[in-house]
């Protein structure tokens, strides 16, 4: 049997060496990748980045949660209460446009889904309509509603600012109550400005915590895909009220069939802490209702009550002119209306 040389001998400590190196590298990956699993696990992963469900709608607050529950349809009778959440979901957040949102963007219902016309099956932007509808006023003189087929063609020009919309005094509009003018279809979905079809008397509540989440979902999808959504915004009235005591918005991707967006929710037209007269567009807060009666006048022309010491008051006619000692609350409930400029 032949001896092996000392180098022979030398490579064979050094290839063991190798190995064993080797080895404990492989160990020593293993015991990492096992530790990132676990912190993983902990921590619960990163941001799958989904949108569309009704887990991704949030309220856009810190004291709201968002969805308070479930009702079956947009009956006024059917909603529930304002109980300190943003919106309630209907029908499950699946939306129920009627057929002519549809249509209108070019798709023909094919078995219990939507297509564009001439396309085997899907959709082909490229024969999608967007557009806007936006409904007459009714003979109150409220919006009715407004839907379309929005995409970047709807959408205002990349730098251009909102316009000036203060012309516009919709349905309930009562000064120095802090009402905002609320767009049904946003002017950032939109481009729409002083559209008197386009905007309701809304609290700030329902435009930046119930509304502004929703629209914003809507505009970063579009941003982000190039897609078109379908969407529906309508008021709810209760009887013949002038101010909406909320907003159905609906809204449903095209292309991917509402795997990227979809949601429809109702919501409160409110502002927590304070009453309102949905007749009158009157706002009480519990301060407001807590006050003592004092000396107020009032323009028995106008139906307009002051402070004695607002400019307004100093103007009055002497035959329109009546003092009286009463509490706000006792005034917005006869139907006087507070002063626009001294607030009473």
């Amino acid at each position: 049997m032949s001896r092996r040389s000392r180098s022979d001998n030398h490579c064979e400590k050094t290839n063991n060496k190798s190995q064993r190196t080797l080895a404990l590298a492989v160990l020593l990956l293993i015991l990492i990748a096992f530790a990132y699993l676990k912190i993983s696990d902990l921590t619960g992963g990163s941001d799958s980045g989904q949108t569309g469900n009704s887990q991704s709608i949030t309220a856009g607050t810190e004291k709201n949660d968002g969805n308070i529950g479930d009702v079956a349809s947009i009956d006024p009778d059917a909603l529930p209460e304002y109980d300190g959440h943003n919106y309630v979901t209907i029908n499950g957040s699946v939306p129920d446009f009627p057929d002519e949102v549809y249509s209108k963007a070019g798709l023909v219902k094919s078995g219990n889904s939507w297509k564009t016309e001439g396309t085997i099956k899907g959709v082909d932007s490229r024969k999608l309509t967007p557009y806007e509808f936006y409904g007459e006023l009714d003979k109150s003189g409220r919006c009715t509603v407004a839907y379309g087929c929005l995409g970047l063609e709807t959408m205002p020009p990349s730098g251009e600012e909102r316009g000036d919309i203060g012309s516009v005094h919709p349905s309930g509009w009562a000064k120095a109550q802090n009402w905002e003018r609320s767009h049904l279809i946003a002017w950032a979905l939109s481009n729409e400005n002083a559209n008197e079809r386009n905007l309701i008397t809304g609290t700030h509540y329902l435009n930046y915590d119930g509304m502004r989440p929703l629209e914003e979902e809507t505009e970063h999808y579009i941003w982000d895909t190039g897609n078109h959504v379908l969407y529906m915004s309508k008021p709810v009235y209760f009887g013949n009220e002038a101010v909406a005591r909320g907003v159905n918005m609906m809204a449903w991707s095209v292309e991917d069939g509402g795997k990227g967006l979809s949601f429809n929710v109702y919501c409160f037209n409110v502002t927590p802490g304070a009453s309102i007269d949905y007749n009158t567009g009157i706002v009480t807060t519990a301060e407001q209702a807590a006050q003592d009666a004092r000396l107020y006048v009032i323009n028995t022309r106008s139906g307009v009550f002051h402070y004695p010491s607002c400019e307004g008051a100093g103007q009055i006619a002497k035959k329109n002119r009546k003092e009286v000692t009463a509490t706000r609350l006792e005034l917005t409930s006869q139907g006087y209306t507070p002063c626009g400029y001294c607030e009473p």
